[in-house]
Order: structure tokens, then sequence, then C-alpha cells
């Protein structure tokens, strides 16, 4: 497989659709809270397969689907991938939600440290400022509802457990991009995807001796397509990081919060408030510039690239 084009802007439109479909993914999963845990992931990653197969019969790349010369790494993707969506439940359950989903967004903090550290990538001081002053945004937004900064070191044990589970999987879900971003040079995103749903499907299947409720027809539906979401937020993933390194997308995880706000206001009629209108500005700021720096550095690249000299 050739080296993947450096299309950072191409990267940062794949990173906005993975963002929109995890959240609406997401939105699915809150529906089926009386549906067991492991059920509820069990369908999220058989179905998976179905936009996968579209995706990979449209390219004619189903041949060679499972053709892969490191299949240790993408059992260790998917190890990782599915710890750390067990740690988030974990989270959920043992904190308030607004905690809980805001400790979620220190995911790109992790990433883009964990690109310079590990990866040597050159974060710039436009993705540290992005970075941080997304965050703040989600501050902004969450902070009316959060309960655990007004009681200090006063914390129950779950508290304890729900804070170091989200901590966990965030610094996990970036190891997980991070090891995507490595797989992506040798290996095409329909084979990781494709890797992905196998591995994690027969793992997750372990669970149907923890007792799995039986379900409606109408559970079925909306349970499947969850599965199908998640199938698209794989495919997605693995193509922002096709095109562009983790520490460069990482501020447009923020713009999550944009997408769950706006489903919230025309599903369930919740009005936003000052709050979220000034984050939610932040956080688009944070990923607007990102997306201006790009476009500046790609017109500088493709400048510099007509006026050297040919050898």
């Amino acid at each position: 497989m050739s080296e993947p084009d450096k299309s950072y802007l191409l990267g940062i439109f794949f990173k906005i659709l993975h963002v929109f479909m995890a959240v609406a993914m997401l939105s699915l999963v809150r529906a089926m809270n009386e549906i067991p845990v492991t059920e509820v992931m069990f369908f999220r990653a058989a179905f998976a397969i179905l936009p996968i197969v579209v995706w990979l019969g449209l390219r004619g790349e189903l041949r060679g689907v499972f053709r892969t010369r490191r299949p240790l790494a993408h059992v260790r993707r998917t190890i990782i991938g599915v710890t750390c969506t067990g740690l988030t439940f974990v989270a959920v359950q043992n904190l308030p939600l607004p905690e809980a989903v805001t400790l979620q967004y220190s995911q790109p903090l992790f990433v883009v440290t964990f690109s310079a550290m590990f990866l040597r990538e050159r974060v710039g001081s436009f993705q540290w400022g992005a970075v941080v002053f997304g965050f703040l945004g989600v501050l902004v937004v969450s902070w009316p509802n959060l309960t655990l900064l007004s009681r200090g070191a006063d914390l129950s044990q779950s508290e304890i457990i729900g804070v170091s589970a989200a901590l966990l999987a965030s610094a996990g879900v970036a190891a997980v991009l991070l090891l995507i971003g490595d797989l992506v040079r040798t290996e095409s995103p329909g084979t990781i995807s494709t890797y992905t749903w196998l591995i994690s499907t027969v793992l997750l299947s372990f669970t149907l001796f923890t007792g799995w409720e039986p379900l409606t027809l109408k559970q079925i539906v909306i349970l499947v397509l969850t599965g199908i979401f998640g199938g698209l937020v794989q495919l997605f993933m693995a193509m922002s990081l096709k095109f562009a390194p983790a520490s460069t997308t990482a501020p447009i995880e923020y713009t999550s919060l944009i997408f769950a706000t706006a489903i919230g206001f025309v599903f369930f009629g919740d009005m936003p408030g000052i709050n979220i209108l000034t984050g939610g500005v932040m956080v688009i700021t944070a990923g607007l510039v990102i997306i201006w720096r790009e476009n500046r550095r790609g017109k500088s690249r493709k400048a510099e690239a007509r006026v050297a000299p040919s050898t």
C-alpha cells in the first residue's frame, strides 16, 4: 500500500463525519437504557459490518479485505477499544452525566500529548491552543451542572471509581487513535474496520452468558441501527487518520458538543442556555482555527512545490 496522502483538510472532513456519527450512535444507545450494556455492545459490534461491506463493495476491495501484515496490531487495537467502551459505561454508571461527559472531553488533550511523546509529531502552538481553548469551552458548557468541583475531596468510592474510569477511557481512546494512525501506514481503512468488527464481535459474543434480555422488534431495529452507525464511526475514523495526523484532528472532537446540543433541541426540545451558546462558540472557534491553519499550510506546501527546482 502506498504512503497515504497527507490532505489534512480531507482528514478534518472525515473527522467531522466521525464525530457526527458517534453522537448519533450514542443517542440510540441512550434510548436503550433498559437493555444490558454487554448486549448493546454486542449489537453495536456485530452489525457494524453492514456499512463496511457496502463501502468495500463500492470500492472493489472485498476480495483482499482480510489481507494484513500485522494481525497482532489489529488484536491490540480492538482489545483496547472494547476495554475503553466498558470503562466509559462504568464512568456513566458511577458519575452524574455532566461529569462523565466532561471528563470524556479530556481525550484530545491526551491525543496531542501522546502524539508529541510517542510519535514525535510536531505539535505547534495552534494545535495546543485549539485543544486547550476547546476544552475550556466544554467546561463553560458543563460548569452549571458540575457537582464534584463544589465538594472538593469529599468524594464517595463510586465517584472516585467513575472519575478514574473516565480518565482511563479517554487516555485509552487516545491510544487507539494513535494505533490506528500507525496501522493506516500499511493497512487500508476497510481492513482495519473489518478486523475491528471480527475481533470485537467474537469477544463480546461470550457476554451472552451474562444474562441478555429478550428484545422487542423495535429494540432490535434500534440496536441494528446502533451497529450500522458504529461501523460508519470506525470507517470515518480510519479515513480521517489516513489523511491527517491525530494531533491535527483532535480539536474537532469537541464539535460533538455542538451536534449533541442540536439533537437535544430538535428531538427533545432542550433549549440551550447562555453557557451552552458561549461554550459552543468557543468550541467552534477552536475547530475553525485548525481548519484555517491547515488550509494556509496546504497552500504554502503547494506554492513551495511549484517553485522548487526539479532535479
